[in-house]
C-alpha cells in the first residue's frame, strides 16, 4: 500500500511480503478485530468485559512479537515514518507518567475490574496501531483485514437480531428485547461499534473508485442493515457519530476530490442523508429518545418543576461531568491515572445526585473528554486531541487517498459516538484502528543508510549473509514464539475470574467449603483483583468463619479503599464478630464504618452501614443519626434502610414511631415479597406496645407472602407465649 524506495527497498518489500513471520502477524491481526467483538465468556465473573480484554492482550502479545522479530529480521527497512507516530507515542508516554504519579498506580496499570482499560489496555491499543502500519502492505492485506470485520459484524448483528426476536440463547441479567445489546455486552457500545462500521461501509461504498459494481451494492446493503442495527438500539450518541463521521467525509471530499462532479454530488448525497435522518427522529423510537432528551413540565402549583428540565439518563451524564470536572481540578496535570475515574467518584458526588450517580460505583465518565480528563489530566487531554489532529492532518496532505479518508471518517464517527457515552474494550479497538488505517496509507518507508546495488552477492560473502539471514531468521521465531507464551500467561487472569464466579454459585448453593476453595483458587490466580477478595470473604461468612472473612474483606478494603462495598464487608464482617462474643471487633467494627463515611459522605449505603454497626455494637443514637441520614439521600426506595430504622426505633422504645416508619417503608416499597421483613418488624413493635391483635394480622399478612419465612414465625410463637423481644 505504500510506495518503496530504491533497489534495496525493493527487494526488502519482496522478501517481507512472502515472509511467513509477517503472513503469521497479519493472520493474528485478522483475528484480533475479528473475535474482539463477539467473543464473551458466561463462565467469568464478567462475561464480556473480562474475555475481550484477555483475548486482546493475549493477542497484543503476539503481535508485538511478531513486530519485534520483523524488526530483527529485516531492519529499518521494515519501519514506516509518520508524524502520527509521534503524536501516538506522546499520548502513551503521557499515559506512563499518568500511572506512575496515579492516585492509584496499581488500579492505574490493570484497569478497573469492570473495565480492564489500564494502561496496559493502551499499550494494546498501541500496539494494534503499528501492527496496521507495518503488516498491512498490499490491497490483499486490507481487503482480509477489512472482510475479518465485516464478518464479525454479521455474527453481531445476527445475535442483535436473535435478542430482538426474543430468542437469545441466554440468560442475562437484562433483557436485550428492547435494547439490544448484542455480543459486546453493553447497548451503547453495540451502538457506536455499528456506528462506526456504518460510516466506514459508506465510505468505502462511495470512493472506492475501482469496485465492482456488485461490491458497491453489496457494501449499501450492509450499511443499511448495519444503519438499521444501529437504530433499534436507540441510543442517541449513535447518531452525533454518524453525523461527525458523514462531516469528516464531506469536507475531505469537498476539499480534496479531484473530480468536480464527485463533489458536487456529495453535497446530494449529504442532503439526502440529512432527510433520511430526519425520518429516524420522527419515526423511530430512537427519535423519540433524542428528542425527549430535554422535557417540559407545567405545575398548578407554580413550585420549581415548571419549566425544562433533562430526562434521567442525561441528568446522570451532566453528574458525572461535574465529578470529572472537579478531579481535573484537583490533579490538572496527569489526573488520577487511566482508567481512574472510579477512585474520584466517592469526593466529589455530592448530596443531591441522580440515584445512578449517588449509589453506583462509577467507573466511566461518559466520554472521552471527561474521562481523558479525569483520569490522564490536562496533558493526556492534550495529548489525545493532537493525536487526532495529526491524523486528520495526515489524512488531507495525503490528497486523494480514499483508505486514509475512510480511516479518518471511522475516527470521527468513534470520537462523535463516543462523546457522550461509555467507553470499554469492546469498542476501543475501533479507535486503533481507525488511526492505524490512516498511518497504513500516509507513512513513508525508512530511509534506508549505505544502500547496496541490487547485484547478486557470490562466493563466501553470499554465505555469510546467508548465515546471517537464517540466525536473524530463528531469532525472529523465538521472539515470536515468546510472545506466544506472553499470551498463555493471561490463562491465570481467565482462571481466576472462572473460579470467582464459580465460588459465587457454590455459595448460593449452600456449598460453603468448595465456594471457598475456588476463593482462594480466584486469590492465587490473580491477587491484584479486590473483588475476588470479597468473593473469599463472603463464603468464609456463609461457613461462619468470621475471622478468615475478616482478613479477606481487609485485603479487598485494601486493594480498593474507595469502593464502599469492600469496607461495608468488612464493617459488617467486624460487627458479626462482636455478636459472636470477640469483644475486641466493636471499635475496628466502628473505625472502619467512620472511615467509610468518611471516604464516601453522600451514599446512602455508606451511612446505612454505619447505622448497623452501631445498632450492633449498641450505640442507638448514633445508629438512628446515621440512619435518618440514609433515608434523606435515598432515591432507591431501598428496603433494608426502613428496615434497620424500624429496628433502630423499636430498641430505643420509640414504638409509635416504629410503626410509623414501617408504614412509611410499605409506602416506598410496592412489592410485597419485599415487604415481608419489614412486616415482621411492624408487628414486633405492635406487639411491644400492647397491640397483640394488629401484630397477629401484621405477621398472618407476611406468612400469606411468604409461609415458611422463619422470624415470623417465631415471633408468632413468642406472641402467643407472652415473651416478645
Amino acid at each position: 500500500m505504500r510506495a518503496q524506495r530504491g533497489p534495496t527497498q525493493q527487494r526488502t518489500a519482496s522478501s517481507l511480503l512472502a515472509s511467513r513471520i509477517r503472513l503469521f502477524g497479519l493472520a493474528v491481526l485478522c483475528a484480533k478485530v475479528a473475535l474482539v467483538p463477539v467473543v464473551f465468556d458466561r463462565a467469568a465473573d464478567l462475561p464480556f468485559s473480562v474475555a475481550k480484554a484477555l483475548l486482546s492482550h493475549a493477542l497484543a502479545y503476539i503481535l508485538f512479537g511478531v513486530l519485534l522479530a520483523l524488526v530483527i529480521r529485516v531492519g529499518r527497512s521494515f519501519l514506516a515514518g509518520s508524524p502520527l507516530h509521534v503524536a501516538v507515542l506522546a499520548f502513551v508516554g503521557v499515559n506512563v507518567l499518568a500511572t506512575i504519579f496515579a492516585a492509584d498506580p496499581l488500579l492505574a496499570l490493570y484497569g478497573t475490574h469492570p473495565r480492564m482499560l489500564g494502561l496496559g489496555t493502551l499499550a494494546d491499543g498501541a500496539v494494534l496501531y503499528f501492527a496496521f502500519v507495518l503488516l498491512i502492505r498490499t490491497r490483499r492485506d486490507a481487503i482480509a483485514v477489512g472482510a475479518s470485520v465485516v464478518a464479525s459484524s454479521v455474527l453481531v448483528l445476527a445475535y442483535e437480531a436473535l435478542q430482538l426476536a426474543g430468542r437469545d440463547p441466554f440468560e442475562w441479567n437484562v433483557s436485550g428485547a428492547m435494547r439490544p445489546f448484542s455480543a459486546l455486552g453493553q447497548t451503547t457500545s453495540l451502538a457506536e461499534y455499528l456506528t462506526v462500521l456504518f460510516v466506514g461501509a459508506v465510505a468505502i461504498a462511495a470512493l472506492g473508485m475501482t469496485l465492482r459494481r456488485s461490491v458497491r451494492v453489496a457494501l449499501l446493503i450492509y450499511s443499511i442493515v448495519v444503519f438499521a442495527g444501529l437504530v433499534v438500539t436507540q441510543t442517541r450518541s449513535a447518531l452525533l457519530g454518524v453525523l461527525s463521521g458523514g462531516a469528516v467525509l464531506l469536507g475531505l471530499i469537498w476539499l480534496r476530490h479531484p473530480d468536480r462532479r464527485t463533489r458536487m454530488a456529495s453535497v446530494g448525497s449529504a442532503l439526502a442523508a440529512a432527510a433520511g435522518l430526519t425520518a429516524v427522529l420522527v419515526l423511530t423510537p430512537l427519535g423519540a429518545r433524542v428528542l425527549g432528551t430535554v422535557e417540559l413540565s407545567a405545575s398548578a402549583e407554580g413550585d420549581d418543576t415548571t419549566g425544562p428540565r433533562l430526562e434521567q439518563s442525561a441528568d446522570v451524564r451532566l453528574a458525572f461531568y461535574r465529578i470529572a470536572l472537579d478531579m481535573v481540578r484537583e490533579r490538572p496535570v496527569f489526573g488520577y491515572g487511566p482508567d481512574s475515574f472510579v477512585v474520584g467518584v466517592p469526593t466529589y458526588r455530592t448530596a443531591t445526585e441522580p440515584f445512578e450517580a449517588q449509589q453506583s460505583l462509577e467507573t466511566s465518565a461518559h466520554g472521552w473528554v471527561s474521562q481523558i480528563a479525569a483520569t490522564n489530566g490536562l496533558a493526556g487531554l492534550v495529548a489525545f486531541l493532537a493525536v487526532v489532529a495529526t491524523a486528520l492532518f495526515v489524512a488531507v496532505r495525503a490528497g486523494f487517498r480514499p483508505v486514509a479518508w475512510l480511516g479518518a471518517g471511522m475516527l470521527a464517527a468513534f470520537l462523535g459516538a463516543g462523546l457522550t457515552t461509555v467507553n470499554g474494550v469492546a469498542t476501543e479497538w475501533l479507535l486503533w484502528a481507525g488511526l492505524g488505517t490512516i498511518g497504513a496509507v500516509t507513512a513513508q518507508p525508512w530511509p534506508s543508510r549505505g544502500e547496496v546495488p541490487a547485484t547478486r552477492v557470490r562466493g563466501r560473502g553470499a554465505s555469510a549473509s546467508a548465515q546471517a539471514q537464517g540466525v536473524l531468521t530463528n531469532v525472529g521465531y523465538v521472539v515470536v514464539a515468546g510472545g506466544v507464551v506472553l499470551a498463555l500467561a493471561t490463562w491465570n487472569a481467565l482462571d481466576a475470574s472462572h473460579s470467582a464466579q464459580a465460588s459465587l454459585q457454590a455459595r448460593l448453593a449452600g456449598r460453603n467449603q468448595q465456594a471457598i476453595d475456588l476463593g482462594l483458587r480466584a486469590t492465587s490466580a490473580d491477587p491484584r483483583r479486590g473483588a475476588y477478595w470479597d468473593t473469599l470473604g463472603l463464603a468464609y461468612v456463609s461457613a461462619d468463619r468470621v475471622g478468615d472473612a475478616v482478613s479477606a474483606f481487609r485485603r479487598a478494603s485494601d486493594l480498593a479503599p474507595y469502593d464502599f462495598r469492600y469496607s461495608g464487608d468488612l464493617a459488617r464482617a467486624y460487627a458479626q464478630g462482636f455478636q459472636k462474643g470477640d469483644a475486641g471487633s466493636a471499635p475496628l467494627a466502628r473505625q472502619v464504618a467512620e472511615h467509610v463515611v468518611i471516604v464516601d459522605p453522600n451514599n446512602p449505603l455508606t451511612h446505612l452501614t454505619r447505622a448497623v454497626v452501631m445498632q450492633v455494637t449498641g450505640d442507638l443514637p448514633e445508629a438512628l443519626k446515621s440512619i435518618e441520614r440514609a433515608l434523606e439521600l435515598d432515591q432507591s426506595n431501598n428496603r433494608d434502610l426502613y428496615l434497620t430504622a424500624t429496628q433502630v426505633l423499636i430498641a430505643l422504645g420509640r414504638l409509635s414511631d416504629a410503626v410509623d416508619m414501617a408504614h412509611r417503608g410499605f409506602a416506598h416499597i410496592p412489592d410485597p415479597r419485599n415487604q415481608v421483613p419489614l412486616r415482621v418488624e411492624l408487628a414486633r413493635a405492635l406487639a411491644l406496645n400492647g397491640q397483640l391483635t394488629e401484630a397477629l394480622k401484621e405477621i398472618e399478612a407476611a406468612l400469606a407472602i411468604q409461609p415458611s419465612y422463619g422470624p415470623a414465625q417465631q415471633l408468632r410463637a413468642q406472641i402467643e407465649a407472652g415473651v416478645v423481644k
